[in-house]
């Protein structure tokens, strides 16, 4: 058995993981903080994104490839797989400052969505 989808979903995320390590690298050359925050907002504000990133996409993936393994329906593993992405995305964007806490709000809440769909279902397809 192959995880296809969820190998995909894995390296887009990881690419996202990626684009946000250089994210917080970027401000901290910036402003020349190689440790901590330095009381910079902004730096302090992308060391969390990635952070959150790395505290949810990992067990998201699991889940989705839990999911997958299980026989459940490509179409279906697409939208976990697309939601994980556009809702760390979201996240990642409202992390920015106030003016875009609207993404901060929505991202973490469809992450939440996921993850509860994700182990209900898993829980769900193991029992049945």
């Amino acid at each position: 058995m192959t995880l296809t989808l969820t190998a995909f979903y894995a390296g887009l995320a990881g690419l996202m993981y990626l684009y946000l390590s250089i994210y917080v690298i970027k401000q901290r050359l910036n402003i020349g903080q190689g440790l901590g925050d330095g009381g910079d907002d902004t730096l302090n504000r992308r060391i969390r994104a990635h952070g959150n990133f790395a505290e949810y996409a990992p067990i998201t993936l699991i889940l989705i490839a839990a999911f997958e393994a299980q026989g459940a329906p490509a179409l279906l593993t697409h939208v976990m797989g697309l939601t994980l992405l556009i809702s760390r995305g979201l996240h990642a964007y409202g992390m920015q400052g106030s003016d875009k806490e609207w993404g901060r709000k929505y991202g973490i809440l469809s992450t939440f969505g996921l993850l509860l769909v994700l182990s209900l279902g898993n829980i769900g397809m193991a029992i049945f």
